[in-house]
């Protein structure tokens, strides 16, 4: 079995004064949420990696159910073993690393969740980027049903920028910004960041599932030169709204997020749209 993680430098998202547009936009999304027939939970997190400043919603520290956005802690802790020598990646590992977070092959992430220790890549992460809210599934199998808050998906993108070495690094990046329009499932993901157009420097991971009478769709990642801010929008929908009026209301919200920081791809939340 992989030694385990070891302590490294807690990734510290600091919160600090937030500019007056963006605290706007989230601010909109937070009543939005609590508003009209159909009420939803919005969870957002915002981060300027070049101020260190960090921007919460209501919610920003509120353990959502991860659905395939786990992928991404999975890989991270993956690579992350590679570089103390507790890893050694096959040439098919590394392809489902790639189809994991760019197509979000449910079938990539199964046989990584198997080989490396399913809960462990979580228990792991929460170890070496200091997360707060992110707990592993209560059953094992399920990897869907981790728990996680947007400020803890964005100290986990935060630590592969920063923590990875200059190859796992670009594996991530790579993989993230050549997500594909559809998943292996067919699912279209191209909704939140990945809306199309395209939202200029985007690399993100994408996640929706279905649990009971409630459908989760979340998009999170990085836009803006080099990848300049960190976004994460989870969300907990009525089931009954359906996967396209879902993927607007994301397509909403992150475009209010974007255009409050000058991001190509600006938007609003006008009225219930959301």
């Amino acid at each position: 079995m992989p030694a385990p993680a070891q302590p490294t430098e807690r990734v510290d998202l600091t919160a600090s004064t937030q500019p007056a547009a963006l605290a706007d936009a989230v601010a909109r999304i937070d009543a939005m949420g609590r508003s009209g027939p159909s009420r939803a939970e919005y969870g957002v997190a915002v981060f300027d990696r070049n101020t260190g400043q960090l921007t919460l919603g209501e919610e920003g520290a509120v353990a959502f159910f991860s659905a395939s956005v786990v992928k991404l802690f999975t890989v991270v802790d993956i690579l992350h073993r590679t570089e103390t020598g507790a890893a050694k990646l096959t040439p098919a590992q590394r392809t489902q690393i790639q189809r994991a977070l760019s197509l979000s092959d449910d079938k990539a992430m199964d046989a990584l969740w198997h080989d490396f220790g399913g809960p462990r890549t979580v228990s792991e992460m929460i170890t070496l980027a200091g997360l707060r809210d992110t707990r592993p599934p209560d059953r094992p199998g399920e990897w869907g049903e981790t728990r996680l808050s947007p400020q803890d998906v964005l100290a986990v993108y935060q630590y592969a920028m920063t923590s990875l070495n200059p190859r796992n690094r670009d594996t991530v990046l790579q993989s993230l910004s050549t997500a594909g329009g559809s998943g292996a499932d067919g699912f279209n993901q191209s909704f939140g960041l990945l809306r199309n157009p395209r939202i200029g420097g985007v690399a993100a991971k994408q996640g929706w599932m279905i649990d009971g009478s409630h459908m989760y769709l979340h998009s999170t990642g990085m836009v803006g030169p080099n990848h300049r801010y960190l976004v994460a929008v989870l969300s907990k929908q009525l089931a009954s709204v359906g996967w396209a009026a879902g993927r607007q209301r994301l397509d909403t919200a992150v475009g209010a997020l974007t255009g409050s920081l000058g991001v190509p791809g600006a938007g609003g939340v006008p009225g219930d749209a959301m």
